[in-house]
């Protein structure tokens, strides 16, 4: 038995004779040699190989230096990136006002290279079909959020600052101001862990969860297509947001 590359493709027609591929999945499977070697099934893959290559090879922007990305850390040039990143498209697809956003170092699964970014690098970065979620919370949701953060050290934050001591959260920031006990928050993040994922059942008592209808990976391309466009590298730094005494 030898183990192959499988590659699932959602095809639409744009015309009777054009297709366009809308989407993919891959994963490997063992099989014998004569079934992969078939040249039938090998003719019908290759046009649609061939264009999936090209959209996955597709040049994107271009990245000031490798965007690093990290377990059990304070804060990630990456996840600093996808959390601002996540903060920013939430404003604008929300229109009210967002408090903060987070994504979790474990659910990004590569760096960005320096050079040039690829669509590919993003794909092997977020793989999952996750999307881009608004939960509204009580104060005692932020503070189990921010202790959440101090006891694995595993959340990229935005617009929002900590402060911890012997493991302990002494202080947060979110916009500039303390934590308001009578405030309602917006925090926007993944639907994968607005639903418990990562340990973080504590976010199963929000009040609301507002879906967006976007894809995180989708954003991130987008947003990297953006400052091509406007002759900007992508760029990130570390510090200020999580302080740790």
């Amino acid at each position: 038995m030898r183990k192959y590359l499988v590659i699932l493709l959602l095809v639409s027609a744009c015309t009777s004779k054009t297709y366009q591929i809308v989407s993919f999945q891959t994963s490997f499977v063992e099989t014998n040699s004569q079934l992969a070697e078939d040249s039938s099934a090998i003719r019908l893959i290759a046009p649609y190989k061939k264009q999936l290559d090209g959209q996955m090879n597709k040049v994107i922007g271009y990245a000031a230096k490798e965007i690093l990305n990290g377990r059990k850390q304070n804060e990630t040039l990456l996840g600093n990136l996808v959390a601002d990143i996540c903060y920013d498209r939430a404003k604008k697809e929300a229109k009210i006002p967002i408090d903060l956003a987070f994504v979790t170092f474990g659910g990004l699964r590569t760096s960005i290279p320096a050079g040039e970014i690829k669509v590919s690098d993003i794909f092997e970065l977020m793989p999952f079909e996750n999307e881009l979620v608004l939960l509204e919370v009580d104060a005692e949701i932020i503070r189990q959020l921010f202790d959440y953060l101090a006891y694995t050290r595993n959340i990229a934050i935005s617009n929002s600052k900590v402060l911890i001591e012997n493991d302990k959260v002494k202080d947060v920031l979110i916009n500039g101001e303390p934590i308001d006990n009578q405030k309602t928050y917006y925090i926007a993040t993944s639907d994968y862990l607005a639903n418990g994922g990562d340990n973080m059942a504590f976010l199963n008592k929000a009040k609301k969860i507002i879906f967006l209808n976007v894809k995180i990976r989708d954003m991130i391309i987008e947003a990297i297509m953006q400052e091509n466009q406007a002759g900007r590298k992508i760029d990130a730094s570390v510090g200020g947001r999580v302080e740790v005494r």
